[in-house]
């Protein structure tokens, strides 16, 4: 049975992706889930302000832009994350547990999972300020823009350019931790225990019309395109994990899984809600799951 303090130490390896990974470095941060709640509910209106106001007076420009900008999530990142490591500026070295947050870096055009320093080989992300690697992966396409950033402190210093959201290739990142814990951290995938929490299921249901689908349908204000792709890439992730748990019990080295996850059906809740009655729906949302699936996570937790 594990006995923890501190939300982080239930876990030896926490992945996260978009929001997931601002939650996973707060987490590994040490920063209670009671802040964090407070913490989205007091900056989401000023982090996603109504569109209208970042359009006007010209509607065109939310399309050679972005929605929002990024400046206020950044700055609140930095402070609350700061608060949690003493005052001082945290990075990825500083995290207490071991973790892995998926960005694209659209300078390159190549996938990254950038990670605590957990193995010998791994050199490049530990340096990376703990807020800026949250907002990369944040980054959604449309939403925000891309992140560039750059660093420099006493492990070494660097640029990173066009850093955008990792949903799009790990909207659910639980195969990147099946893999990170199997061919990094050398465990038999007998002693995975994968907890997996869901930001909710929709059903994206394209009415038929005789009207052609337009780019104002596909991208603004609400962007379609990028929410099908983000929920497909998540869905598809649960079936992969499915099939290897499967493969794997046929070998009796199988590995335990728990989902949770609120099936929104045809009623989705847009990625950008900020009103305060959208953030009482989400509340009560996670409020439902957890009464419902308190008893078995705490038993899949202290489980072996």
């Amino acid at each position: 049975m594990i006995k923890a303090d501190k939300q982080y130490e239930y876990f030896d390896l926490i992945c996260g992706t978009s929001t997931g990974a601002i939650l996973t470095i707060a987490i590994a941060l040490g920063i209670p889930a009671d802040d964090l709640v407070r913490f989205y509910k007091i900056h989401a209106q000023a982090i996603f302000p109504k569109w209208y106001l970042k359009v006007l007076p010209r509607k065109s420009r939310a399309i050679l832009t972005s929605i929002y900008c990024n400046k206020i999530l950044r700055r609140k990142l930095k402070e609350i994350y700061t608060e949690a490591n003493g005052g001082q500026i945290p990075l990825i070295n500083d995290l207490k547990t071991k973790v892995c947050i998926p960005v694209f870096n659209g300078n390159d055009g190549q996938i990254n999972v950038i990670k605590t320093k957990h193995c010998e080989d791994f050199f490049r992300d530990y340096k990376l300020p703990a807020h800026e690697v949250a907002l990369s992966s944040a980054s959604a396409p449309v939403y925000f823009p891309p992140h560039t950033f750059s660093f420099s402190n006493n492990y070494g210093e660097g640029v990173n350019v066009n850093m955008i959201d990792g949903g799009i290739f790990a909207n659910n990142p639980s195969l990147i931790g099946i893999l990170e814990a199997t061919e990094k951290l050398n465990y038999d995938s007998s002693d995975i225990r994968l907890l997996s929490l869901g930001t909710g299921r929709g059903k994206h249901i394209i009415k038929k019309s005789w009207k052609p689908k337009d780019i104002w349908y596909w991208l603004f204000p609400k962007p379609r395109l990028l929410d099908i792709i983000l929920d497909s890439q998540a869905q598809i992730t649960e079936q992969y994990i499915h099939f290897l748990q499967r493969m794997a019990k046929k070998t009796n080295n199988g590995f335990e899984y728990l989902r949770i996850q609120y099936d929104l059906d045809g009623d989705t809740i847009d990625l950008n809600v900020s009103s305060k009655k959208d953030l009482q729906r989400l509340e009560s949302i996670g409020d439902e799951l957890a009464k419902n699936n308190l008893s078995s996570v705490l038993k899949f937790l202290k489980s072996k």
